[in-house]
């Protein structure tokens, strides 16, 4: 991987922009970034066939509406016994239950994120289709209780507030809250790559380029639909992911919770049902900004003790997108349909 590992500061900012507006024109982009429109097509053709960025759009739970298949999550520890780290992850990647597998530091090898229908399916799904796993040891499950915030929030900050202004879209007064059938297969074929073309959209709908148009448009603009910008991590500048795992008094909890995810680091913020009772996730530049992170919440939220810690050295999976070892994309697993998914580029 010679020039294919670089990201320069345009490609940056341009990865920004799309985290901010995902189908904004070339056109609006190229007076923003005060670059060539052709260039910045051209930029973000290079990021995406070679795996250095890439969308995923996926169903997000409202306060109106919940998608029945995803109404329960949870943090799925695998041990393996050794030499089988990487046997188990080729088997895992291809479930579209499994959304993320970290490779992780400590006692387990892998942490998955799955998402299902329920607790009860996710259990039998650990039980009768991760443990039997050849070379699996031994499996732990924490059930998700309520998210703070996950990964389509967190931004590159490669703009300036004015760029971000200009891209920033005001507000439809009425955001659809609950899908219909047409939506959710907009959604399907959006998961990923959200700037899928109205033309590509209506020929895989059966409908006129106009029509797919508006149910795009409905779509993206919509509160049940999350859209992420994702960009190879390490390579982008964030050398190191973590994961704490915090005892919170729980008269604090929500708004300790509320208060962390706030923190620009943060990719996932969740109360879980284990020995400890909130999950946050953060990326650095470098391992030793874990000891500042620590001491900002040691000193912010007094009584928050970290109970562990977990370093990523890399990701297999994320949302459905396979991930190589530099951490870029190379395949992708439906996150709507069957349990085992072949892996499409």
């Amino acid at each position: 991987m010679q020039d294919s590992a670089n990201m320069d500061e345009t490609d940056l900012a341009l990865v920004h922009a799309l985290q901010l507006r995902p189908r904004v024109s070339w056109a609006l982009l190229g007076s923003v970034l005060e670059v060539d429109p052709t260039t910045l097509a051209r930029r973000w053709d290079r990021l995406s066939r070679r795996g250095l960025a890439w969308f995923s759009c996926y169903p997000s739970s409202t306060k109106d509406w919940t998608w029945h298949d995803w109404e329960a999550g949870a943090y799925v520890e695998v041990e393996c016994f050794p030499g089988h780290r990487q046997a188990v992850t080729e088997r895992l990647v291809r479930k579209s239950s499994v959304w993320n597998i970290d490779a992780t530091s400590g006692r387990r090898d892998l942490m998955l994120t799955m998402i299902a229908s329920s607790i009860v399916a996710i259990d039998t799904e650990v039980s009768e289709s991760i443990a039997p796993i050849p070379g699996v040891r031994a499996t732990r499950t924490h059930f998700f209780r309520s998210i703070f915030r996950d990964g389509s929030s967190w931004r590159l900050n490669a703009l300036s507030p004015e760029q971000q202004r200009r891209l920033t879209s005001e507000p439809t007064a009425e955001r659809a809250t609950r899908p219909s059938g047409q939506d959710l297969e907009v959604l399907r074929i959006l998961g990923p790559n959200a700037r899928l073309s109205a033309s590509t959209v209506a020929e895989r709908l059966g409908c006129s380029v106009s029509t797919a148009g508006r149910r795009i448009t409905r779509v993206m603009e919509s509160a049940f639909a999350a859209v992420r910008c994702e960009v190879a991590h390490s390579i982008a500048g964030w050398q190191v992911a973590a994961t704490l795992w915090l005892d919170v008094p729980q008269q604090d909890l929500r708004t300790v919770a509320a208060d962390i995810a706030r923190l620009p680091e943060i990719r996932l913020c969740v109360t879980v049902g284990s020995e400890a009772n909130l999950v946050a996730q953060i990326w650095l530049h470098r391992l030793e900004d874990l000891d500042r992170f620590e001491m900002l919440l040691a000193t912010k939220f007094s009584g928050t003790r970290v109970l562990d810690r977990w370093i990523t050295p890399s990701f297999a999976k994320r949302l459905g997108h396979v991930i190589d070892v530099d951490g870029c994309r190379t395949g992708f697993v439906p996150l709507f349909g069957e349990r085992d998914q072949e892996i499409g580029p």
